[in-house]
Formats: structure tokens, C-alpha cells, sequence
């Protein structure tokens, strides 16, 4: 009798266990990141234009195939030690990713920041199941955080959170 208990307790949670737990994303953390990583980083404010028809639905049955790599347009700027400065306009490649059935997203048009590995182009925007890499519509006080991030001023999410 414990044996059949103890299966259908395990049953009952197992549904539990496979929801994907995520810790929130934050952009001053993810700069100290990604700037402490060997890789070289952009870090991207501007707007990304996409067919938002070709995205997955935030959660998939995971018999269906990740989805591909999706065309996209960026405009904006990159971050400099003088700020939000640099212009860049290219044709980049957005990548959703799947962790399980849950997906990452991104929105086409409006402004976001994104953290983008800095290979040639087009570069690849990463969009993970739990975020981290993209945050839309980010706050004066977020672009200028990262802006002291950069002169290697003041570098605190606290005021944020």
C-alpha cells in the first residue's frame, strides 16, 4: 500500500517539478555579467523589427520542434563610456530558445535593451526561457546606471528592485 501512495504522490508533483523556475532578470546584473565574461559584448538600446507571426507561444508541447533562427532589422544605438552614443543599424538574427515546453520572446518594435554577443554580423539576439538578455522598454534611470557601469562608476541595481 505505501508503494502505491507513494507512486501517486510522486505523479501528482512530478507535473510540478517541470514548471521552469527562473531567477528575475536584471540589466545591471546581467552587464556585470557579461562584461566579467571572455566574450567581447554589445549592449543595444534601440528598437528590433521582426514577423512576430514566426515566434513560438510562450509554452510549447515539447513534442514540436525549437524553432529557428528569425530574421530581424535592429536601429538604435550602442552603449559607449559616454552613454547610449553609437549608432547601429543592421540586419541582426533573433533566437528564441526553449528550455522544456517554456520559450523566450522578444516584441517587435518598441525600445529594449539587449545584451548581444559581439561576433560579425548579423549578430544573434538571444531571447532564453528565463530572459536575462533583452528588457523591454527599460527606464531612464536603467540607461543611466549603465552608462556609470561602463565609466566604471556606480554599478547597483538597488535602486530597481
Amino acid at each position: 500500500m505505501k508503494h502505491i501512495l507513494l507512486a501517486v504522490a510522486l505523479a501528482m508533483i512530478s507535473g510540478q517539478a517541470q514548471a521552469l523556475s527562473c531567477i528575475r532578470p536584471d540589466p545591471i546584473e546581467t552587464f556585470k555579467r557579461v562584461a566579467a565574461a571572455p566574450e567581447s559584448y554589445f549592449v543595444l538600446y534601440g528598437e528590433l523589427t521582426f514577423d512576430e507571426d514566426l515566434l513560438p507561444p510562450g509554452t510549447r508541447d515539447i513534442s514540436t520542434p525549437v524553432p529557428g533562427p528569425i530574421s530581424a532589422n535592429f536601429a538604435g544605438t550602442g552603449l559607449t563610456k559616454q552613454g547610449f552614443t553609437s549608432s547601429y543599424v543592421s540586419p541582426v538574427t533573433l533566437d528564441i530558445q526553449c528550455v522544456a515546453n517554456w520559450c523566450g520572446s522578444a516584441r517587435s518594435g518598441g525600445d529594449a535593451l539587449y545584451f548581444v554577443e559581439a561576433t560579425d554580423p548579423p549578430v544573434t539576439m538571444v531571447a532564453g526561457a528565463c530572459g536575462g538578455m533583452i528588457f523591454p522598454d527599460p527606464s531612464q534611470a536603467v540607461l543611466d546606471m549603465l552608462t556609470s557601469c561602463m565609466q566604471g562608476g556606480a554599478c547597483s541595481s538597488q535602486p530597481f528592485q
